[in-house]
């Protein structure tokens, strides 16, 4: 996977600037390392589009999870008029784009959980 590419996919998704980009990487990181771990083939896979963009969607989410509880940047009160920017229903569709992202590429990852087998 490009980290290039999922950080320019996490920027567009999130609408920061390249030099937030720089201080957040560590969400794409994470994202590549989680599903890198999930792999069935651990070599080199020709679906690195869809590889990515789940990994920037995955980055996304959790970065707007870690933004919900920071508050800060959530609201913004001008004497009586107050904008909420997020809230659930930014975490809703962050997770809805995040699962679609992973259902796409589920036919290249084992499946999440624990496994029960008996050895014989």
């Amino acid at each position: 996977m490009n980290i290039q590419r999922i950080e320019k996919i996490f920027r567009r998704l999130s609408d920061i600037s390249p030099e937030e980009t720089i201080g957040l990487r560590f969400l794409c990181e994470a994202a590549v390392d989680y599903i890198s771990c999930r792999l069935r083939n651990k070599e080199e896979c020709v679906c690195g589009d869809r590889l990515e963009f789940a990994a920037a969607a995955l980055a996304y989410y959790r970065y707007v999870l870690w933004e919900m509880t920071d508050g800060g940047m959530n609201e913004i009160k001008v004497g009586e008029i107050s904008a909420r920017r997020g809230g659930a229903a930014a975490v809703d569709a962050a997770e809805k784009l995040c699962r679609e992202a992973f259902d796409n590429i589920r036919d290249l990852l084992e499946p999440e959980g624990f496994v029960f087998t008996s050895v014989g």
